[in-house]
């Protein structure tokens, strides 16, 4: 467990993916790299779920449906000023965020990975509590993300986790002439 500041969003990564709307794992558009109709795939494109083996053609938006999944990458800090990537998958981000990837992504005007909607720029500044995974042997890869297996932000819970919590006596402060 760590309480950390987030202190901006990654935006190396677009943070969300379009999701199968049966296993909700990531999808691959089709014709990235293909020497197709490229009208066709911009208003009708093709996803492939390698999970379940199916192809999902685009005919309706897609956010319309919802089939969206967050994959929200933060930058955060402590109170050592070290800093890290934090990964929030879906189901960590939607309980923090309170709104679902797809609402999101509508209001990022369709489809648009690199604008930042509202309910996420609101993240930057907060300090929170995380519990993340460590990858197998207690290192990471250079660079790479801890992924959030839980978040709390309920600051009585916060405080008791943090060695120094963000707080001023001003009394300390008082001019000696007084």
């Amino acid at each position: 467990m760590v309480v950390a500041k987030i202190e901006a969003i990654d935006l190396n990564k677009p943070w969300y993916y379009t999701a199968c709307n049966f296993c909700k794992r990531k999808m691959a558009r089709q014709g990235d790299g293909f020497e197709g109709n490229v009208q066709h795939l911009q208003h009708n494109p093709i996803y492939n779920c390698k999970t379940c083996n199916k192809d999902f053609e685009h005919a309706i938006h897609w956010y319309d449906l919802g089939f969206f999944s967050y994959y929200l990458v933060v930058r955060v800090s402590d109170d050592s000023k070290g800093e890290a990537k934090f990964l929030l998958f879906n189901n960590i981000a939607e309980m923090l965020i309170r709104r679902p990837a797809f609402e999101l992504v509508q209001e990022a005007a369709q489809e648009i990975p690199h604008f930042l909607p509202q309910s996420l720029t609101d993240l930057i500044g907060r300090k929170l509590l995380f519990k993340i995974t460590i990858g197998t042997y207690g290192q990471q890869e250079q660079n790479s993300a801890y992924v959030v297996d839980l978040v709390i932000d309920d600051a009585d819970i916060i405080q008791h986790f943090d060695p120094h919590p963000y707080f001023v006596n001003f009394n300390d402060y008082e001019s000696e002439e007084d």
